[in-house]
């Protein structure tokens, strides 16, 4: 799976709709996700879970794999919940 990128003001015109409930906030990213894993193995499973979805490729999960000192200091760097507090969905 490929992963789209898209213009914004080509998505508003298609989806207007959507777009109004989203306005301006962002989608959580994989980096978003890992911020709220307890340990390395939850974020092994994120990491895991993103590739499989072809929301990140598969070059970025490696290095993400690879560099567990760099997991380290993202997991537990946010609580669940805190999406909204920093404008994401």
């Amino acid at each position: 799976m490929r992963k789209v990128e898209w213009d914004r003001e080509k998505f508003r015109k298609m989806f207007p709709a959507l777009y109004a409930e989203i306005g301006d906030r962002l989608i959580p990213t994989v980096i978003d996700h890992l911020e709220v894993c307890k340990n390395l193995e939850e974020a092994m499973e994120v990491i895991e879970y993103f590739e499989k979805k072809g929301e990140i490729t598969r070059e970025f999960a490696s290095f993400l794999r690879n560099n567990p000192s760099l997991l380290n200091s993202l997991i537990r760097k946010r609580r669940r919940g805190e999406y909204e507090s920093r404008g994401l969905l």
